[in-house]
């Protein structure tokens, strides 16, 4: 075999055969590579029937509800449950730009609905779609380095992700009240840079989901060693199941689902994993106005 290597070594191609042979090898690449990242970016339409209603999901940087940046996220979690616990629909989950989450579900979009999504977040200014109760709690504030007086004033960087939505009175989209007195807003990609740009000061303030530091506390300690929080949050918010009006699954089937999915012991261990509290029946929670579906006795608000 050695000398069967020797004897193949020397030979010498021609420049066009040589090129011919590169260019296979380019496209073999290529169709390796997209195969790959179909696979993967389509893997919860593994296992899909022909009979099953395709439900496509917008999904946007938000962890730890979702992330693609994360082995694990509670969206991915919540959609893997679905499609083991029924079989009429199958769901999957569609990336988008934050700042694209209204286009998605729309009559034109991709998409058929959002999960943990706030209408507080701009939806006012849109139409075609249902929103459901609240189902889930939230908040951003300021965190830093040091622990400052967290009034952000005139020169001070404060990062933000671009597309989200701030209780301050600038947002990551780059307006301001137009006095032209406050801090400069650094748009990052994701609450990951925002972080990132704490930590090595490039900012002074970062504007992050309480979730996704109880999230990192847990699972990725050292990334928050030293981070300091700001008493007050910048903004509290719940979120909600936003339905388009053409959506295959109602509003109504969909939160069925959810609330059912939300009491087994499996799903309140996620939820706890991933730092996430939900409404609960006294703060006007979805199981109240879905009583009906799940005839849960925790559903009715104490008299």
């Amino acid at each position: 075999m050695r000398n069967v290597i020797k004897a193949i070594g020397p030979v010498s191609l021609k420049p066009s055969i040589l090129c011919w042979m590169l260019g296979v090898a380019a496209v073999l690449i290529s169709l390796i590579t997209f195969q790959a990242f179909s696979e993967s970016r389509f893997e919860h339409e593994a296992g899909m029937t022909s009979v099953q209603k395709k439900v496509m999901i917008a999904a946007y940087e938000f962890p730890p509800y979702f992330s693609s940046r994360m082995s694990e996220h509670l969206l991915g979690d919540v959609v893997y449950a679905l499609n083991h616990m029924q079989s009429e629909y199958h769901f999957s989950i569609r990336e988008v730009r934050p700042q694209e989450r209204y286009q998605a579900i729309s009559k034109s979009g991709c998409c058929d609905l959002i999960l943990f999504e706030s209408e507080a977040w701009g939806w006012d200014a849109h139409s075609g779609f249902q929103v459901s109760p609240p189902i889930s709690h939230g908040s951003e504030r300021l965190y830093a380095m040091e622990a400052f007086d967290w009034q952000p004033r005139a020169g001070d960087r404060v990062a933000g992700v671009v597309g989200y939505h701030y209780g301050l009175n600038y947002d990551a989209n780059g307006s301001d009240n137009g006095s032209g007195d406050l801090p400069a807003v650094y748009r990052a990609d994701s609450q990951a840079t925002v972080l990132t740009l704490v930590r090595n000061h490039r900012v002074k303030y970062g504007l992050l989901s309480d979730e996704y530091v109880r999230w990192l506390s847990t699972h990725d300690p050292e990334r928050v060693v030293g981070l300091k929080a700001a008493p007050n949050p910048d903004s509290v918010y719940v979120t909600n199941v936003i339905v388009s009006d053409d959506s295959p699954i109602s509003l109504e089937t969909i939160m069925g689902f959810l609330l059912k999915l939300a009491t087994t012991e499996n799903m309140k261990l996620k939820l706890e994993a991933y730092g996430i509290n939900l409404v609960t029946a006294e703060e006007g929670g979805a199981c109240v106005a879905y009583q009906h579906l799940i005839q849960r006795d925790d559903c009715l608000p104490n008299q």
